[in-house]
């Protein structure tokens, strides 16, 4: 998932000063004191702009702002944030934590670049800033790849080649909404990662999930060893059906999921004859789904 993060905006010259106001002051001679579409950045009053309800982060920890704010009572605002005109007020796009520590440091002024963009086109560039910068939990990211499909009719091909990733990969981050809310909450928090996830992802029981999940967050297990438990756990439940077949879906499974990023679930029966089941959560999905068989 590694992207060059974003090159950082005009006023590079407030790193130089060595008090708030000083800086504040020199990016304001540099920037273009009229708001103008795409022209660079523009010093707007704070209290005219306003977060988006799309906003693809949802949780902004204190601590990191605070750092944040500090950071910005010593140098300025560095990178300007992004944003649409919505009347007389500016709708953020990308750049909310820099806005929330702007306000907590009580800057009057802030640099912002104005975009004229379509709802579907700022909630990518709100998804693509947020993803690249690395500030997304795995659940807030598979919200907004969820919001793009269902606002919008996106099938995940269309989703990962707007935001520049596998199409894979949109499926897995899309397949931990699927486990329980106690299990999402816990990847909310950042107790688990995304990569415990995966692996969660590809269990049925509820019960066991959970359970398997709590254990991992109280033996700081990593993902190697959280597979090894999910294998030694497994054990002890009754044999299967037809165990020489039976002892590999797992592994065929988890190819299966890996290789195309849909959730598959496999049954077979005393006689070796079986099901291969492909699950969808709505008609996006079962179009894309359609158009990956059909190819």
């Amino acid at each position: 998932m590694s992207k060059s993060k974003l090159a950082l905006g005009k006023g590079m010259s407030a790193l130089l000063s060595n008090s708030s106001t000083a800086s504040n002051l020199t990016m304001k001679d540099t920037l273009k004191e009229s708001p103008k579409l795409n022209e660079g950045p523009t010093m707007v009053p704070i209290e005219k702009i306003k977060a988006s309800k799309d906003q693809p982060r949802k949780i902004f920890k204190d601590k990191e702002l605070l750092e944040l704010s500090n950071s910005i009572k010593e140098i300025g605002l560095i990178q300007p944030i992004s944003v649409y005109q919505e009347d007389k007020n500016f709708i953020i796009i990308a750049g909310e934590r820099r806005y929330r520590a702007s306000k907590l440091a009580g800057l009057k002024h802030i640099p912002v670049i104005i975009k004229k963009a379509t709802k579907k086109e700022t909630l990518v560039m709100a998804i693509v800033e947020n993803v690249q910068r690395s500030d997304l939990n795995c659940v807030e990211e598979a919200l907004a790849y969820y919001q793009l499909m269902n606002e919008f009719s996106l099938t995940q091909e269309e989703v990962a080649k707007k935001i520049g990733k596998e199409r894979s990969t949109i499926a897995n981050f899309l397949r931990i909404l699927k486990l329980p809310r106690e299990v999402v909450k816990q990847l909310q928090k950042e107790e688990l990662s995304f990569g415990h996830a995966k692996v969660l992802a590809a269990l049925k029981d509820d019960e066991f999930i959970k359970r398997i999940a709590r254990m991992a967050i109280d033996q700081s297990m990593s993902v190697r060893e959280l597979e090894k438990t999910i294998k030694i756990n497994k054990k002890s439940k009754p044999t299967a059906k037809n165990k020489f077949f039976d002892d590999q879906l797992d592994a065929i499974k988890q190819k299966l999921e890996a290789r195309t990023g849909y959730h598959f679930d496999l049954k077979t029966k005393n006689n070796g004859s079986g099901t291969i089941t492909i699950k969808f959560s709505n008609e996006a999905e079962f179009n894309d789904i359609f158009d990956y068989l059909a190819k």
